[in-house]
This record gives C-alpha cells, structure tokens and sequence, in this order.
C-alpha cells in the first residue's frame, strides 16, 4: 500500500467538514471532538503534502487539491457504503 494512503477517518472528517460547512457540526456528526477533526484534517494534509482548505479565522473553502480530493473522497465512500450493503445482503441471504 501507498505510504501516502490517507486513513479512512481522514478523509471521513474531510468530508464532514465541507458537508457540515464546520469543524464543530463535523465533530458533532462523527462523535468526536472539534480537536480530533483539527487534527484528522492536519494529517491528513501532512499525508498528501497539499492544503486541501484555505482557512480564515472559522470560515473555510476547498482548495483546487481540496476540491479534486474530494470528488474522489466521496467516490470511495459511495463505493464502501454500497461494499457494506452488499455484505449485509449475503448475510441475509445466508441467514
């Protein structure tokens, strides 16, 4: 796996952020603590080595690498969330 690979929470924060439109209503949605989203989204800059969001003072907007980040990052939550239905429906069917 590539070292850069960001972490599932990462970008789980990431996307709570800019669908939230804050670190608070992000924290809030995931059950964790405005730090713990501060944080995830400072690795998860760290990781890729690009600031995916121009911050000023509490107000935020998506870079041009926050934005290509994130249209990917909502694919690969898509494609898990249908990966975990899939699983539920075997299971249910096996059941």
């Amino acid at each position: 796996m590539n070292r850069n690979m960001p972490e599932i929470r990462q970008v789980l924060a990431f996307v709570a952020i800019i669908e939230t439109g804050s670190f608070t209503l992000a924290a809030k949605k995931l059950n964790l603590t405005q730090s713990a989203i501060s944080h995830s989204l400072r690795a998860l800059e760290d990781s890729l080595n690009a600031q995916l969001l121009n911050r000023q003072g509490r107000s935020h907007r998506l870079t041009r690498s926050g934005e290509v980040f994130l249209k990917h990052s909502r694919a690969v939550l898509a494609e898990l969330d249908l990966a975990v239905r899939n699983m539920d429906a075997l299971q249910q069917r096996a059941g």
